[in-house]
């Protein structure tokens, strides 16, 4: 028997350990499987940080999120700022839907076609009745801003956020001779 082989075989057990890092199956974990990945994206949104020289802009991605549903905050003597915000999404109360044949909704397939009411046909049904998705995210900056000049605008499903860097009273400049 070669050496390659004999090798192989007795590194088998680790190169599994390696597979499967937790000691067992993915497919162990159920709710990792079916989580959904656009649930996720909303609970904790995409931001970038730049630095402009004399500002920071923080650009944070709340798609769907009306402007009245988020909150900026800046904390920490101007080192954080925090965005907070909710999406609630609610089926239109006046428009009960019910199936072409009498069946309710729910213990319909999906390609079933749907009447919400007379002018308009469900075809198909993938978003929820309900929706009510809250997130929060802090942004840790270098340095302490000033947090009497700050601007957010909501614009295209973006939130970006200017503020100004704040002097640092901690510092002088001391001259060389």
């Amino acid at each position: 028997m070669s050496l390659a082989r004999q090798f192989l075989r007795e590194m088998r057990p680790f190169f599994h350990m390696l597979e499967e890092p937790f000691g067992r199956s993915p497919t162990y974990l159920p709710a990792l499987n079916r989580m959904d990945p656009f649930q996720e994206m909303m609970s904790r949104p995409a931001i970038d940080v730049s630095d402009k020289g004399d500002r920071y802009v923080v650009d944070a991605d709340l798609p769907g999120v009306p402007k009245e549903n988020v909150e900026v905050r800046i904390g920490d003597n101007g080192r954080s700022i925090t965005i907070e915000g909710k999406v609630i999404e609610q089926a239109d109360q006046g428009s009960k839907a019910t199936s072409s044949e009498g069946v309710p909704p729910a213990a319909e397939d999906a390609t079933t076609i749907t009447k919400l009411d007379e002018s308009a046909t469900q075809i198909s049904t993938e978003r929820p009745f309900t929706r009510n998705v809250s997130f929060t995210r802090t942004v840790w900056l270098p340095r302490p801003v000033d947090t009497s000049n700050v601007s957010a605008k909501l614009e295209n499903g973006v939130l970006s956020i200017t503020v100004n860097k704040a002097e640092d009273k901690a510092s002088t400049v001391i001259p060389v001779n």
